[in-house]
């Protein structure tokens, strides 16, 4: 659990600086980053839905999904003055889907508390990343 408790912290400080940067940086908005983590945060969560059924079962997904978000993360690095909502990217990949995953790989099928428990985490860093994508888009309305 408590591992748990430092990535809530975690995922809450990088919310609050990409929030406070966005408002200081300027960036512009990004159509493809936002797009990425719509799509992204969908394939995400229905995949680890299924963390109940065998890994076996599910593993090209998984790796499909990973090379998304390598991807996704990518692209972020590439766009300038992005370099929080990269960063939250990694931390996402990183910090909390890669234990997921790598979790219900050595475990062969997960508990449901768990998912549950990890899909809200991953869905707060998803949120984050949205939210200030759509953050620089309305500075650029302004």
């Amino acid at each position: 659990m408590k591992a748990f408790s430092r990535i809530t912290w975690v995922l809450f400080s990088l919310g609050l600086f990409i929030s406070m940067s966005s408002m200081v940086c300027s960036p512009r908005y990004d159509a493809v980053g936002a797009q990425n983590a719509t799509n992204l945060a969908t394939k995400t969560l229905e995949l680890m839905g299924k963390g109940t059924e065998p890994f076996s079962k599910n593993s090209t997904a998984v790796t499909s999904l990973f090379s998304d978000l390598t991807n996704a993360y990518d692209h972020a690095t590439k766009v300038k003055k992005n370099t929080e909502i990269a960063s939250a990217w990694k931390t996402l990949k990183d910090e909390l889907m890669t234990p997921f995953f790598d979790n219900w790989k050595a475990k062969g099928k997960l508990d449901k508390d768990f998912i549950k428990e990890s899909v809200k985490q991953v869905t707060t860093s998803f949120d984050a990343i949205k939210k200030a994508e759509e953050a620089k888009r309305k500075k650029k309305k302004s």
